[in-house]
């Protein structure tokens, strides 16, 4: 179980980072604008569940919500609905 902890616990590092680089590039009052937020605010969702589960020592969860949230940051910035600077090590991008 400490193994896990200490995973979930840099997960959450990892995506506090990639958080705070990625930005909405979809034009304004587009479709892909509305996708981009929406997005957003499935990321949110889930990195918030993670933290919670995470304080409550519910790892399992934590890790799984982590991985829904993720899954959510990668997706959009494989659309290219977020601006990563071309980051390939914090996200997955199509080239």
């Amino acid at each position: 179980m400490e193994e896990l902890e200490e995973r979930v616990r840099r997960y959450v590092e990892i995506e506090e980072k990639a958080l705070s680089r990625i930005k909405v590039i979809a034009p304004e009052d587009s479709y892909l604008e509305g996708l981009a937020r929406d997005s957003l605010e499935m990321i949110n969702s889930y990195f918030n569940d993670a933290k919670h589960f995470l304080e409550k020592g519910d790892l399992l969860n934590a890790f799984a919500a982590l991985n829904y949230s993720y899954g959510w940051i990668d997706s959009g910035a494989r659309l290219g609905i977020f601006d990563t600077s071309g980051d390939h090590k914090l996200f997955t991008l199509y080239r």
